[in-house]
């Protein structure tokens, strides 16, 4: 017999926050209108988002404990994690180049962590689903982390490739695919739906980092397109 899905949370960072980085006065805001709410229209579906701006795994795994220990009330959880996971203290990389550093979460962490909510989920018979990370630009980037006074050079140094930056998001993001395949857990590829459109660059803001407007508007069209989870038999 098939499942019916009615309800599913979602835990993320920033990126299903739908926060979007406006360069013209130097913050961060959510998106007015909300694609989660949209997109539940569409599908007929309840989204409780409780994504969090500046999320690391580490923290979605004490939410999602605490989500679970009140009765987390869904059929489905979509998780989203990395692009915090993969960064780094830049201000200690700026002072300090000539010393090795290591992510806030390092990737081992990341991806133990990440199988452990996963499995916490399907002990309560909840199914999880997860998606990978959409691409970021280095060089905006770099200019966004150094533009109140980092030392630009120092943060060059110790990367001697910039484009390091994006690779180690990528690497983010593929272990993301990884622990689906492993876990057999459904998987949304949201960097390919990104990757495969020509105007990728015009989909990422000017912070380097996230989504802007259209991108947010590309992944609420992914998700629609997978049916954010498929119900299994």
């Amino acid at each position: 017999m098939n499942r019916e899905i009615r309800k599913i949370r979602v835990f993320g960072d920033s990126i299903l926050k739908g926060v979007v980085y406006r360069e013209d006065d130097d913050r961060y805001v959510s998106l007015e209108h909300n694609g989660f709410d949209r997109l539940g229209r569409y599908l007929g579906i309840e989204f409780q988002n409780n994504a969090m701006f500046g999320c690391t795994v580490t923290k979605g795994l004490q939410m999602l404990q605490k989500a679970i220990a009140k009765g987390i009330g869904c059929d489905s959880v979509l998780l989203e994690y990395g692009g915090n996971d993969c960064d780094f203290l830049w201000d200690e990389v700026a002072a300090q180049p000539d010393i090795d550093h290591l992510p806030k979460t390092p990737l081992e962490s990341f991806e133990s962590t990440l199988k452990d909510m996963i499995a916490q989920l399907k002990s309560i018979h909840v199914i999880p689903v997860l998606m990978t990370l959409p691409p970021i630009d280095s060089v905006r980037y770099l200019y966004h982390i150094c533009r109140k006074g980092l030392d630009r050079a120092n943060i060059v140094k110790w990367l001697e490739d910039i484009h390091n930056i994006e690779r180690r998001q990528e690497l983010y993001s593929l272990r993301v695919a990884t622990v689906a395949l492993e876990t057999h857990t459904q998987l949304i590829d949201i960097r390919s739906g990104f990757l495969a459109r020509k105007d990728c660059s015009s989909l990422i803001g000017a912070d380097g980092i996230h989504p802007n407007e259209k991108g947010h508007a590309l992944i609420m069209e992914l998700l629609a397109d997978h049916h954010v989870v498929k119900i299994p038999a």
